[in-house]
Formats: structure tokens, sequence, C-alpha cells
């Protein structure tokens, strides 16, 4: 403790050490998540001890794992107790909810744990986001439940909607769309965030490698229609809770005429976006250009970033 009258410097990013719990206790690291041949993944953002969002990560996380309420109340437990010990970090804190099977398991029963880095004072994010479209198209396997009943399709291809729309932990096909693009090799400080979008195989967008995407149109925000593909946002439930948010089949050539765009995930609340016109090519990846300006959030986007700063972080 310091002194009585001297100040004490606040933490930097490095002064932190992140923080991993499983159900066995804390532990000094994690298996990566290619330790894992199934699971679902929950990405929590923590700030001033707690995690505002912690409700609907659970339910997401209750209806996909098909948990136990014992199970789900010892889960909840554990992250809580966490991001309380997050309290001092000044600038919050990235928490992973891993839900899973073990390639490497002999019993196939799913294991979690819990991981917290801490977030640093400044993101690319912070400067908005560049949406580069891929030619990787989604599956409706790359976001259903791994946990699903194996009968759950079995009459006629209907799929329960509760499988759908999940953030699985292996993410394949995401990786693949994020391989198309690449950022220069040195950017400016204040460049923004380089963020691939991914369409299903109709050729409607869907969602970017990290995020929802959020389109203004003659004065009404609009999503991507979710029914088959693309995760359920946590970030977007929350927001379609306090803004009039309409689903609807987007195209590309859609995005060029929208009044403004956003992103939007857990971590980073809602993020401006500009989209890219270039297309990835065909010979490997292509490195974006260098319009690196940050992205200058409209009248609209400034509302919703508002609205979570105020009722958020």
């Amino acid at each position: 403790m310091a002194p009585v009258g001297i100040h004490q410097p606040p933490l930097s990013v490095t002064d932190i050490l992140p923080l991993f719990l499983s159900a066995d206790g804390e532990q000094q690291s994690l298996a990566p998540d290619r330790a894992f041949q199934s699971g679902l993944l929950e990405t929590m953002r923590a700030q001033a001890g707690s995690i505002p969002l912690l409700p609907l990560h659970l339910e997401r996380l209750a209806r996909s794992a098909r948990l136990q309420s014992a199970q789900r109340r010892l889960i909840e437990e554990s992250i809580t107790a966490i991001a309380v010990r997050t309290q001092s970090w000044p600038w919050g804190a990235r928490v992973r909810l891993r839900y899973g099977v073990l390639a490497t398991g002999d019993d196939g029963h799913p294991q979690w744990d819990i991981s917290a880095f801490p977030l640093s004072p400044s993101s690319s994010w912070d400067h908005g986001a560049v949406l580069a479209l891929c030619k990787t198209h989604l599956s409706e396997s790359d976001t259903r439940s791994p946990f699903a009943d194996s009968s759950a399709d079995s009459c006629g291809g209907s799929v329960p909607p509760e499988v759908r729309g999940c953030k699985l932990l292996v993410r394949g096909t995401y990786g693949q769309a994020a391989r198309e693009w690449r950022s220069p090799d040195s950017r400016p400080e204040d460049a923004p965030q380089l963020e691939p979008l991914l369409c299903d195989p109709r050729g409607f967008v869907i969602e970017g490698c990290h995020s929802n995407l959020l389109v203004l149109r003659d004065g009404r925000w609009l999503t991507p229609n979710l029914g088959w593909y693309g995760v359920r946002g946590v970030m977007l439930h929350w927001l379609a809770g306090q803004v009039e948010i309409g689903e609807d089949d987007i195209r590309p050539p859609d995005l060029h005429k929208a009044t403004e765009l956003a992103v939007c995930n857990s971590v980073r609340g809602v993020v401006p976006a500009r989209l890219l016109t270039e297309q990835p090519s065909r010979g490997g990846p292509q490195t974006i250009p260098p319009d690196t300006a940050p992205v200058v959030p409209g009248a609209a986007v400034s509302a919703l970033q508002y609205r979570i700063s105020e009722k958020l972080w």
C-alpha cells in the first residue's frame, strides 16, 4: 500500500497479468483453442468489476449448450468472481468463456474455462472499421451448436432456432475469410480496424469476422437476416431492445447506398465503419489500400455509442 499522501500511479497494461480459471480452480494457463474438437465461445467485456451483458451471454450459452441449472449457476458465479478481480484494471477486460470437448479427452464430456485479459487504452477499433468483402461463404454449420440433438433436423430439414446463431469455438471459416486480407506492414496509429465481411451461399451479406453488421437506410437501422447463417450477437440483441433494428436480406451493392454503416460486438460496442470497394484477388491475400483515415461516426452511430456509454460502460 502506498504511504498516505503519496500518489500511486495507475496500473499499465504491462503490469497486469491475465487470469485463468477452470472447474478445477485457478490455473497458470489454459489449453489453446485448437485443443478443442468442438465447443462454444462467449466473449465479454468486464468494466469496473462487472460484466453488464452477462445475463444475455449466459442465456445464449445455456440455450446453445443445454446447460443444467446447477452448472449454469456455477459458471455464473465463477465469471462474476473473475470480473470482480478486474475492477482495478483501468480500461476493463476481455473475458472469454469456453465450453467444449477437448480433442484428446477420453470421456467426451464438455469442459469449461474462463480467461480475462486487460484491454489496452487504445485500439484500432477506436478509429472505426474498414469492411472488406470476402469470397469465403458461411455455411449453416458454422453457427450451429455442436451440442444440438442429432435428431434436431430429422423432420424435413427443420432446425430449431435455439441451436442456430451460436458462436462456436472452432471458427475455421472465419479464419479462412480473415486470411483473404492483410493489413500493410506499416500503418498509422490512428488507422481503423480491418474487418472482413462474410456472405452466405446466396451472396447476401451476413456478418463480420468479429462483429454483427448495422446498416442505416432511409432513417432506419437494419441488420442482415440471421435466420440460418451468422452469429446472433449479444450486443446486437441488447441494441435491439434499445432501438428499432429490422432484419432484411442485404446484398453487397446495398452497402453502398447506406447512409451510415457500423459493426457491433460485446467488447467494442458500436464501431463506425466504411466499405472497402476493392475485392480480394484470386492469387492469395490482398493488402488493404493506403486509405487509412479514421472513420468518423455519423449522428445515428454516435447516438448508439452514447446509449452504450450511458447504460453499459
